[in-house]
């Protein structure tokens, strides 16, 4: 016999000029739920603070199908924002967050939404994930606000996260958590998703527009990092491949990454080993090798160094 679920209501607050690749990720992920389940797990609302629809930055219109009022019953809200920040700093707004703050419920912020929660006193003492372009206004603004580097964050009742296609990995990854590991798997096989991201996934950060002279060797060297992850290369050789000296290449990482070419390597191998333990059934000595380990043990001490508990522990949470 099948279970039966009561539909979560999930509500969208539309601000102008919210990113509508961002929108469509996160509501996409929840119909798709409804989709492979053949229930009606989730049900949506589309609000907006005026005009019955509010356009996004491509200037297409989405229709509001709710009134904000309604908002106030579901059981969780994603505040939906754009690059613009200053379309965050709005009256109405804030008080309709303020608002639904106060009735308990799941809060989630896409793109710039974080920043919309935090103007409105309802990200303190919480951390967070908001696009890259906007995390340095973030944090300046919100210093009661851990913002992370990372595609997104859960924290408590606070779900948030960059743009782009990051919201489609949050929105499954609370499916997830609503229900189970197979639902998740499958709504990701119907978008043909051959990873599914975590949420200590880092966003791609774009090298800075003012770029010096070692800009084109940095990107260089993460290209061979990434074709290198099952043989790591030395960086005396990573150097020599691009011409030019270890110290060199160490200032140039230090520059743009704040830490030097080894720690960045390792964490690009251990990036990728949490990937192949989250998602194929290699042994952890073969996940170890293919990221360059010669052993478990050594494997196990960095994984363990990097993300604060073992391998082992990583996929039995899966399990």
């Amino acid at each position: 016999m099948q279970v039966q679920f009561i539909p979560r209501h999930i509500g969208f607050l539309m601000v102008e000029g919210f990113t509508m690749i961002a929108f469509a990720n996160a509501i996409e992920a929840f119909r798709m739920a409804n989709y492979v389940s053949k229930q009606d797990l989730y049900r949506f609302s589309v609000a907006g603070l005026v005009n019955g629809h509010t356009t996004a930055s491509n200037h297409i219109s989405v229709n509001h199908t709710a009134s904000m009022a309604d908002l106030l019953s579901c059981d969780m809200v994603f505040v939906c924002g754009g690059f613009d920040l200053s379309k965050m700093d709005n009256a109405a707004l804030r008080s309709w967050l303020q608002r639904l703050g106060q009735q308990n419920m799941a809060l989630g912020g896409i793109c710039t939404g974080a920043y919309a929660l935090a103007d409105a006193g309802l990200m303190d003492d919480y951390q967070a994930s908001i696009h890259w372009e906007n995390m340095l206004a973030a944090k300046e603004a919100f210093p009661q606000v851990q913002f992370n580097p990372t595609i997104y964050t859960l924290d408590r009742q606070r779900y948030t996260c960059s743009g782009g296609s990051a919201p489609l990995d949050l929105c499954i990854n609370i499916i997830r958590l609503h229900h189970d590991r197979k639902l998740s798997e499958a709504i990701a096989e119907q978008f043909t998703l051959s990873v599914l991201r975590s949420q200590d996934e880092p966003q791609h950060i774009p090298l800075p527009q003012q770029q010096n002279s070692g800009y084109n060797y940095v990107v260089e060297a993460l290209v061979l990092m990434d074709k290198n992850l099952e043989d790591p290369l030395p960086i005396y050789e990573l150097a020599q491949l691009l011409g030019i000296s270890v110290r060199q290449l160490e200032r140039w990482f230090k520059t743009y990454f704040n830490k030097s070419p080894q720690q960045y390597y390792a964490e690009v191998r251990l990036q990728h080993a949490k990937r192949l333990l989250k998602q194929t059934h290699k042994s952890i000595m073969d996940v170890a090798l293919a990221c360059g380990f010669a052993n478990a043990s050594s494997f196990s001490k960095a994984y363990r160094s990097q993300f604060g508990h073992t391998p082992t522990q990583t996929r039995s949470v899966l399990q």
